[in-house]
C-alpha cells in the first residue's frame, strides 16, 4: 500500500462513506448498495459549507460524488477540490464512457463509474479503497482521455462565433438575450438608439443571421450566457 493511502488509513474511518449530490434517491440506492458491504454511509447535498462540515464530523475514508446532469467543468472543480481533503474520491455520472467520466478521471479522481455499469461495481472499489490504491485503468484512462480532446475541438468551435464579437458588442448582445428594446439598452447603456442599433447590425452580421431572434436562438443553443458553478474556485 503506497503512503498517502497509509496516511489516509490512520486518519479516516476506513469504513466510512460519504456520498454528495442532489438526486436523493439515486443517493438513496447507492447507500443501500454500500451498506450490504457492512460500510457506514451519510449522504449530503452539494452546497460547499455543508460538505465541509460533513467531512470534518463524520470523516470518512471515501467520498462519492454523483455528478449525472453537472457540467463537466463544475465537475472537475468539486472533484480537485475533495481531492485536496485527501480522502479517496470516486465519481459517479450517467455513462462509464463519457465526457462527463472523462472530466472526473482528468481531475484526479481515484474512481469514476457509471450508472449503466450497475450498483455492485461501486461497492466493489469502495471496498478496494478501504485496503489498496484505487486508480483509473490505463486503457480507460486513454479512451477517456481521446473523448475529452474531442469535447474540447466541439467546445472551442461553439465559442468562436461569440469570440468574434467585440466586448462592448457581447454587452449590447447580453441586454438583447435578456429581451429589452433599443430604447432601453441605450437608456441602460447612457448611448443613443442609434448606436445601439449599429451594434446589433453588426452583431447580425458576425453570427451570420438576420434577426435578433435568430441571433437570441443561436446564443441560446450554444449557452453563451449561462454560467454555472458548484464549488467556487479560488
Amino acid at each position: 500500500m503506497g503512503s498517502s493511502s497509509q496516511r489516509l488509513l490512520r486518519n479516516q474511518h476506513t469504513n466510512r462513506v460519504l456520498l454528495i449530490g442532489d438526486r436523493f434517491l439515486l443517493l438513496d440506492a447507492l447507500r443501500l448498495a454500500l451498506t450490504r458491504e457492512k460500510l457506514d454511509v451519510a449522504i449530503i447535498g452539494t452546497d460547499q459549507r455543508a460538505i465541509e462540515e460533513a467531512l470534518a464530523a463524520f470523516n470518512p475514508l471515501v467520498v462519492i460524488f454523483e455528478g449525472s446532469g453537472i457540467s463537466g467543468e463544475r465537475l472537475a472543480r468539486t472533484v480537485r477540490w475533495l481531492k485536496e481533503t485527501e480522502r479517496v474520491v470516486i465519481g459517479v455520472v450517467a455513462e462509464r464512457v463519457s465526457v462527463d467520466a472523462a472530466f472526473i478521471a482528468r481531475a484526479g479522481a481515484n474512481g469514476v463509474l457509471g450508472l449503466d455499469t450497475g450498483l455492485d461495481d461501486l461497492a466493489a472499489m469502495v471496498c478496494r479503497a478501504r485496503s489498496e490504491e484505487v486508480a483509473i485503468a490505463p486503457d480507460r484512462r486513454y479512451v477517456l482521455e481521446d473523448l475529452l480532446r474531442e469535447h474540447r475541438r466541439s467546445e472551442e468551435n461553439r465559442w468562436l462565433p461569440f469570440q468574434d464579437l467585440s466586448p462592448r458588442e457581447r454587452d449590447i448582445f447580453a441586454l438583447v438575450y435578456e429581451g429589452l428594446s433599443a430604447d432601453q439598452i441605450a437608456e441602460d447603456a447612457c448611448v443613443a438608439v442609434s448606436t445601439v442599433r449599429t451594434h446589433v447590425r453588426s452583431i447580425l452580421s458576425k453570427l451570420n443571421v438576420h434577426s435578433q431572434l435568430a441571433a437570441v436562438a443561436m446564443a441560446r443553443s450554444n449557452q453563451w450566457f449561462t454560467a454555472d458553478s458548484l464549488v467556487e474556485s479560488s
